[in-house]
C-alpha cells in the first residue's frame, strides 16, 4: 500500500511501532492458590476467577480484599505477583 497522505503515514507508523506493544514474551496459566510472580501485564479469566487482592502486589489502588473478574475478561495493570483464590486465569509477561 502506497502512503498518500499524512494520515496514511501516521497510521503506518502506529501499526509498525505498536504491533508488539502489547505482545507477551510469555503467557501462564494460573489455576491454583499459590502466589504468582510477574510482572504481568494482563490477566485474562478463563472461568470466573478471584483474585485475592490483598496478597497481591499491583499499581491498582482502592480496589477490595478480593477482585473478581467474569470469565472471558481481560484486565489491564502492572502484576508484580498474583494469587487466586478460586478460578483459571491467563498472566502475560511483557
Amino acid at each position: 500500500m502506497a502512503i498518500r497522505t499524512e494520515q496514511d503515514a501516521l497510521l503506518n507508523d502506529v501499526k509498525n511501532n505498536t504491533g508488539s506493544a502489547i505482545q507477551p514474551s510469555e503467557s501462564i496459566i494460573i489455576d491454583d492458590t499459590v502466589e504468582h510472580t510477574g510482572p504481568y501485564f494482563a490477566l485474562t479469566a478463563l472461568t470466573d476467577a478471584v483474585i485475592d487482592s490483598s496478597e497481591c502486589t499491583t499499581n491498582i489502588t482502592d480496589i477490595p480484599a478480593t477482585l473478581t473478574i467474569p470469565k472471558g475478561v481481560t484486565i489491564y495493570g502492572n502484576f508484580t505477583s498474583i494469587e487466586l483464590d478460586s478460578g483459571t486465569i491467563i498472566a502475560y509477561k511483557k
